[in-house]
């Protein structure tokens, strides 16, 4: 029996021939823009879609579908808004990981331009300046990751590649062989100090308050790094601006914000210590061939009958989530 999957037209005309291929013709790929969008029985919310025009189109075809059984989404999140909308009325969600390589690199990268502080011979070189400086060096330090996930642990695997000492928080604790150790939230705190690099790569608090707030700074070590490719939702701006003005911490790499995009009245833009990033950490081009195997993946599932990749359950939606607004 045909499946009629709802993708964007972008997804489409990129990747029809694979999954037409894949499913011997027993797909039929149709786009917002068709006059039968709403019968869609399975739907792909492609990475395209995040910044395109279609996406209202598409989210209303969601919405208005009868037939909708299932979503697969190239967020890593559970935390949009109209997910639980849909797990309501019985439609399945499946997230992605495919991001998580390119998070991961973009993280270490960033680090590693901050460390070695690139501006500098970049600035040099501007100006035909031969300038030798020292760099600071990723072996021997110690990272704190908030969020062990597939991102906080892609994260977690390059930064040990480099000698580095990886602490590792998420709700649950326990242990995991990337972490010396894996702490709970609440623990976290205790062991701050330590941390010469802090990463967020976990979602908003469920009330919607920053993890990253006075007091987090306050336990910062002076001269560690921040990195937020969690949710804007995570970070007091008023309480970094201040901690950085102390050097604690030294420099601060945000990649999300709340809301978005920043608006370009805010200080950040020119603080010397801030690098901003305008969410384009998950930006590797590896992302779309990795979202396709995923959907190719649990679409076998779902048409076989068997349990789908990393399918959303109720427990992981949040109440209140912290959202980029293009979905809400």
């Amino acid at each position: 029996m045909s499946t009629l999957l709802l993708t964007s037209q972008v997804a489409k005309d990129r990747f029809a021939h694979q999954i037409t291929e894949h499913f011997d013709g027993e797909v039929e790929i149709i786009t917002p823009s068709q006059d039968n969008a709403s019968h869609c029985e399975v739907a792909w919310l492609s990475t395209d879609l995040f910044y395109s025009p279609e996406k209202g189109p598409f989210i209303e075809a969601l919405r208005s579908s009868s037939t909708l059984r299932w979503l697969q989404s190239a967020a890593a999140g559970a935390d949009l808004p109209f997910f639980t909308e849909l797990i309501a009325r019985g439609v399945r969600i499946s997230p992605s990981h495919a991001n998580a390589i390119s998070i991961a690199e973009y993280v270490i990268g960033q680090v590693l331009a901050v460390f070695q502080d690139s501006r500098s011979w970049v600035e040099a070189q501007k100006e035909k300046r031969w300038a030798h400086h020292d760099f600071d060096e990723i072996a021997a330090t110690t990272w704190m990751i908030f969020g062990f996930g597939a991102i906080g642990t892609g994260v977690a695997a390059r930064a040990n590649a480099f000698g580095a000492k990886v602490i590792g928080v998420r709700r649950s604790g326990g242990h995991h062989p990337l972490a010396s150790v894996l702490l709970t939230p609440t623990s976290a705190l205790t062991q701050l100090p330590l941390a010469d690099v802090v990463v967020l790569s976990r979602p908003g608090n469920v009330d919607g308050k920053p993890l990253v707030d006075d007091a987090f700074i306050s336990a910062m070590k002076p001269g560690s790094t921040l990195v937020n490719v969690g949710r804007g939702s995570l970070v007091s701006l008023d309480a970094l601006i201040r901690g950085l003005e102390r050097t604690q911490p030294r420099c601060a790499i945000v990649d999300v914000f709340d809301p978005e995009p920043l608006e370009p009245e805010s200080p950040l833009w020119s603080h010397p210590k801030v690098v901003i990033t305008p969410h384009s950490s998950a930006g590797g081009r590896g992302r779309y061939q990795r979202n396709l195997e995923t959907l190719l993946f649990n679409l076998s599932a779902y048409r076989e009958g068997r349990p789908l990749k990393d399918e959303i359950v109720a427990a992981d939606l949040l109440q209140k989530p912290a959202t980029p607004a293009q979905f809400k």
